[in-house]
């Protein structure tokens, strides 16, 4: 993995109020779960916080810094978030984040009917509008030449 060189600075500039230690507890507690990088540059977890479902975090980033965060928790103050700091924290701490297996993704969705699939792909399109693009290509892609949708 080719995840910058962050120091626990570089991540505390980005936060606000107590949110970095808080991180730093919730990365002591074990909070952090299922670390996976996803593609070249994007990590995601699952960070147990106060609710009952964890909150999911993704991190896009370059050879050289942080480029993009996203939580699904309700903070939203325009700093990162102790889940996003909790993840970051672990990122550095783990020299190898294991990578999504995409036959294990093949696994899980062999078992779901068509209508259990379309349920999953809208509430991805709904958590990630910016899947529609991408969903529509593979469509196009998968019906052939000629037919668009």
């Amino acid at each position: 993995m080719s995840f910058p060189s962050l120091t626990k600075d570089d991540i505390q500039t980005h936060t606000a109020g107590g949110s970095f230690e808080r991180g730093r507890q919730y990365l002591a507690d074990g909070a952090v779960q299922a670390l996976k990088q996803t593609g070249e540059h994007t990590l995601k977890a699952q960070v147990q916080g106060s609710d009952v479902h964890p909150y999911l975090v993704a991190v896009q980033f370059d050879a050289e810094d942080v480029t993009d965060v996203e939580c699904t928790c309700p903070y939203h103050e325009g700093s990162w978030c102790k889940h996003i700091v909790a993840t970051l924290l672990k990122a550095m701490d783990d020299e190898r984040v294991p990578k999504t297996d995409p036959a294990a993704v093949a696994d899980l969705m062999n078992g779901l009917d068509r209508d259990e699939l379309v349920s999953l792909v809208e509430r991805l399109v709904e958590h990630d509008p910016s899947l529609v693009d991408q969903i529509e290509r593979e469509c196009n892609r998968l019906s052939g030449p000629g037919e668009t949708i």
